[in-house]
């Protein structure tokens, strides 16, 4: 039976950029207080800003009224050729956020919306901040009250479809690598195909985040609330945090 793979997730590509446009950023105002939660954070005047994955640069309207200087990056075409539309005094770059090589010109780097799932992006992160600089970035809370449903349980299920084609899903941890793990099995006897639609996402623990951002030379580490409060750890009422690494200290 032939199997194809076909990834859910799928930035840079055209079609899912634009139909993701119709749902991933229609909360404006929540994004942009999330940008006025980073500045609550990093109280400090006049940053040179690098904002990893910008999408179509929602969180960057409250750092532009404050004055402060923004480069964004994404992959997506799409997104950034919108956010340049709506924020012109920002300057975007179309590039995988892997791949830019700045060293020590900014003040802030920021990932939002998007988890830390390696210490590449990390070491990215560190390369681009001047001494003294931070980098911050959401991380979602496991312990959410609210998110204990079936995405963050492991199950898989089977379902027959009306014409004749089945269905299995399965949601699972990965202990070993830190990885939920989402698949959906399309399975169709007729065309003796089965088509594989999948998801996976880091979920790191706090000392494994910290591992990493330690390896790559963050010198201290801090996880904060929107209003720059001590984040409990423990805490199951936040569905996200901000995790903030220092380049040395101020």
């Amino acid at each position: 039976m032939k199997k194809i793979y076909i990834p859910m997730i799928r930035y840079g590509d055209k079609d899912f950029d634009e139909a993701f446009l119709g749902w991933g950023f229609q909360n404006v105002e929540e994004q942009v207080q999330t940008g006025k939660n980073i500045l609550n954070i990093i109280r400090r005047k006049d940053l040179n800003i690098l904002d990893l994955g910008c999408g179509v640069g929602n969180y960057h309207r409250a750092w532009t009224e404050e004055g402060h200087k923004v480069t964004g990056v994404d992959f997506s075409e799409t997104f950034i050729f919108l956010a340049g539309n709506t924020n012109p005094g920002v300057t975007y770059i179309n590039e995988n956020y892997y791949d830019v090589e700045y060293e020590a010109e900014f003040d802030l780097v920021t990932l939002i919306d998007i988890p830390l799932e390696d210490d590449d992006i990390a070491r990215v992160a560190y390369n681009a901040l001047k001494p003294g600089g931070s980098f911050v970035f959401q991380a979602a809370n496991p312990k959410y009250q609210h998110a204990r449903g079936p995405l963050t349980q492991n199950n898989r299920a089977w379902k027959e479809n009306e014409d004749r084609t089945f269905l299995l899903t399965r949601n699972e941890y990965n202990e070993d690598i830190d990885r939920w793990e989402y698949e959906e099995w399309h399975l169709n006897i007729e065309k003796n195909e089965i088509e594989i639609e999948h998801s996976f996402a880091r979920n790191l623990s706090y000392s494994r985040m910290v591992d990493i951002l330690l390896s790559v030379g963050f010198a201290s580490i801090s996880f904060l609330d929107g209003s720059g409060r001590a984040y409990d750890t423990g805490s199951d009422t936040l569905s996200s945090y901000f995790c903030v690494a220092y380049k040395g200290e101020y």
